[in-house]
């Protein structure tokens, strides 16, 4: 098994999600919403997903689709 391909593409998907998460925080920090509770509304959007009560399968969207507008 060539795991050349595969690794790349798993390296360029932890790249994409790592820069998806620092959107998120500057999301975050820009409607002033404390990291904390945002934080709190991202474990709590994980167990909903992970219930398969959430929508998505995006904490993040999921998170944000609760933030104030």
């Amino acid at each position: 098994m060539d795991t050349t391909g595969m690794h790349r593409v798993v390296a360029a998907e932890v790249t994409r999600m790592a820069e998806y998460e620092t959107g998120f925080w500057a999301i975050v920090d820009g409607l002033g919403v404390d990291r904390g509770y945002a934080g709190r509304l991202l474990d709590a959007a994980v167990d909903r997903i992970g219930t398969g009560d959430g929508g998505t399968a995006d904490p993040y969207a999921l998170v944000l689709s609760w933030m104030p507008c």
